[in-house]
């Protein structure tokens, strides 16, 4: 379910338990289950030329409006079958 539509990252589980000098099973330590969860954005955007929700993960959102500001700025004429971010206008993208 929280899986990146682009790349499929997903979430990530670490088991851990660390033991203290011996004591047998009464001091044996207990098993951890850490979860971490991928940065995941909902994202409204054309693919196929077709305005769908999708869910991204930051790195993946990152090389989408990348690559819809170069290639807005390249070429507005011929429109591909890219994924493009849809941003608002009131909205400002800080580039590097």
């Amino acid at each position: 379910m929280r899986v990146c539509e682009v790349c499929g990252k997903r979430s990530v589980i670490q088991k851990s338990g660390a033991h203290q000098y011996g004591g047998g099973w009464a001091m044996r330590a207990t098993k951890k289950r850490k979860v971490w969860q991928v940065n995941l954005h909902n994202v409204k955007v054309n693919y196929k030329g077709v305005r769908r929700t999708m869910r991204l993960c930051t790195k993946c959102l990152r090389k989408v409006k990348s690559s819809a500001s170069a290639k807005a700025s390249a070429d507005k004429q011929s429109q591909e079958k890219l994924i493009m971010p849809i941003i608002k206008e009131s909205s400002q993208v800080v580039s590097a």
